[in-house]
């Protein structure tokens, strides 16, 4: 029996949101971890890896599959975030807590392109659009989570203390998906399987995924950096920088979700690209730490879109039985976006300036609107 659509679309809010919670807390415990692994700033970065490889080698795994476990996929990712997360509750040393970050950073990666299958599932069925909705979730739940774990910590509160909570609230989202997804099954087409074609479209889409990944990337890991370090504001000015970031994803989502009755995805992802630029000069040009908080908000807004956009052009091209292979494709290009973003920005930093690096992400911007521009609308 089809759960009602109330069921189903309160499900994947609550799954998203969800999702926010973990990466909102572990932000904001990110001291906390590098205390617990005992290693130097190089050596903890390095560590941090393990959540984005997990992660790549968990899509590519699901994606092969995903057409036929498409009504337990959610509900097992979520399972498996929270084994996660309580690993890392009990993490004691760069081992355990290498391997929790590891396993969460796979559940995630799971998580992300089953969540973006259901949603094109749910457009389908519904007649509704959600991807820029369900997109701008995310990183409200990040930031307000990430908010609530600061004051916490700042009590007193250690990641054993953190976790299990949140890892509760994932496992409650993964029984309500359970309960309104599984009357997914697998359609005729798809279960002879189906083979993703390497086409110059998908290929494009897959590169502004990872453009888009490194955006956002470069921006929300060198945002604090740059206000306090290099501006020379406070150190709640530096904090308010990644918040202007994220305040701009979303509210960037929900603007676009506005216009996509009027504008096709490519059009709306080389509008918003066209924000991002101007904002990253702004940023390049230095000036005053409120003038920075402008630029990070608009370069939020500008990026925000470019995912969603990305997701539901990959699905809609793609049949039942392929798109999980091809979401796995662009959300593993978008995942080494995010992975190769900080390292090479910061050597950019570090050869060149911080002028360079803003200036090297308005070029990316520019290369995202114009790749947009020329991707043909899916039939």
């Amino acid at each position: 029996m089809t759960a009602s659509p109330r069921l189903q679309l309160a499900s994947i809010f609550t799954a998203y949101a969800a999702a926010g919670l973990y990466w909102g807390a572990a932000v904001a415990s990110a001291p906390a971890f590098q205390a617990i692994s005992g290693m130097t700033e190089a050596g903890f970065g390095l560590l941090l890896t393990a959540q984005t490889i997990g992660g790549i080698l968990a899509m590519q795994a699901l994606g092969r599959v995903l057409h036929r476990v498409q009504a337990l996929a959610i509900p097992l990712a979520l399972a498996a975030f929270a084994a996660g997360m309580l690993i890392l509750a009990l993490a004691q040393g760069p081992a355990t807590l290498g391997l929790a970050l590891f396993v969460a950073g796979g559940a995630s990666g799971a998580l992300d392109i089953a969540l973006n299958m259901r949603v094109a599932r749910i457009e389908q069925d519904l007649s509704t659009r959600l991807f820029n909705r369900v997109h701008a979730l995310f990183p409200f739940s990040m930031l307000v989570t990430s908010a609530v774990v600061g004051l916490l910590r700042e009590a007193g509160a250690t990641p054993a203390m953190i976790f299990p909570p949140i890892a509760a609230a994932v496992l409650a989202s993964a029984l309500l998906e359970w309960r309104a997804g599984r009357h997914q099954r697998p359609g005729e087409g798809a279960r002879a399987g189906g083979r993703v074609r390497l086409g110059g479209v998908l290929l494009a889409l897959g590169a502004l995924a990872a453009m888009g990944a490194t955006m956002e990337g470069g921006g929300h890991v060198w945002a604090a950096i740059y206000v306090e370090r290099e501006l020379g504001a406070g150190a709640a000015m530096a904090g308010f920088a990644s918040a202007a970031i994220t305040l701009g994803l979303t509210t960037g989502r929900l603007i676009a979700h506005r216009l996509e009755r009027r504008l096709r995805d490519m059009s709306i992802l080389a509008l918003f690209a066209l924000v991002a630029l101007p904002a990253f000069l702004l940023l390049a040009a230095g000036g005053s730490p409120e003038a920075a908080l402008l630029g990070y908000f608009l370069a939020g807004f500008g990026i925000g879109p470019v995912e969603p956009a990305v997701f539901r052009s990959v699905a809609r091209r793609h049949g039942e039985a392929s798109r999980g292979r091809a979401l796995a494709l662009a959300t593993g290009l978008a995942y080494l976006g995010y992975l190769s973003a900080p390292p090479l920005l910061g050597r950019v930093i570090e050869s060149l300036g911080w002028t360079a690096m803003y200036g090297g992400l308005a070029l990316v911007a520019l290369a995202a609107a114009l790749i947009a521009r020329a991707i043909p609308p899916a039939r």
